[in-house]
């Protein structure tokens, strides 16, 4: 498990984070009914395509996927920096069962997370609040 304030490795048994004495437990939990999906995480999400392309996004990361959403060029185009408002059109999602790790990435100076699926695929992606998602995600894997 990770702290759900700034991201340190926590022991098992901890009770308190022994990084920011965060209280252990105190992020969201995951629901006991397992057929119910829960959002863990939304905001501003750009896909790295390659070195000179960024497809401008949206993410939303739940108990059971990872779902991408993509801003038209017309969008962007028309409403500017505030496209970021707004959630996109439905590009893919990866199930969290498919996620066999995170990595951190790079982008320029720009750090990334590369979500890494289990028949090999990678996914590279700048986020807002790079550390909020990146910690969801670690304690997403840890929990499936």
């Amino acid at each position: 498990m990770f702290c759900s304030k700034c991201g340190k490795q926590l022991e098992e048994t901890a009770v308190f984070c022994s990084g920011c004495g965060n209280k252990v437990g105190s992020s969201v939990q995951l629901p006991q009914e397992e057929n119910k999906e829960v959002v863990l995480k939304e905001g501003v999400c750009n896909r790295i395509k390659s070195k000179l392309f960024v497809e401008n996004g949206h993410g939303l990361l739940t108990n059971k996927r990872f779902i991408y959403s993509k801003h038209s060029l017309a969008k962007m185009a028309v409403m500017g920096v505030l496209v970021n408002l707004t959630k996109g059109s439905y590009d893919f999602e990866i199930a969290v069962e498919d996620i066999s790790c995170i990595k951190e990435g790079r982008q320029g100076i720009s750090k990334t997370i590369i979500i890494c699926k289990r028949n090999g695929e990678e996914f590279n992606f700048y986020f807002n609040d790079i550390l909020k998602w990146e910690i969801e995600f670690r304690n997403l894997i840890e929990k499936s």
